[in-house]
């Protein structure tokens, strides 16, 4: 199975990324979903906004390419800032 990386934006500000085997984005997205994210303190993973998902492919740095979803930027200070997207086909995972 192919390897993704999913990120959901996480309250009150960030990101939060967990690499999964899937059979396409959307499963990627469900099995992400059913993780246990271990966020800091005062933090929370939000569910309900779409993630951003990339499929993996080594050498990540020129193969990877993202498939669904937002795309979040960098944590380099010169990254584009992101508005979180509220999703629209919530499975209530």
């Amino acid at each position: 199975m192919p390897n993704y990386s999913v990120t959901f934006p996480t309250r009150p500000s960030g990101v939060y990324t967990k690499w999964v085997r899937a059979a396409d984005p959307t499963d990627a997205v469900r099995v992400a979903a059913e993780l246990d994210w271990p966020t800091g303190p005062g933090y929370t993973v939000a569910f309900d906004y779409e993630p951003e998902v990339w499929l993996n492919r080594h050498p990540y740095r020129l193969r990877s390419r993202h498939v669904q979803g937002p795309r979040f930027g960098g944590t380099a200070s010169d990254a584009p800032a992101f508005t979180p997207v509220p999703a629209t086909t919530h499975s209530g995972a």
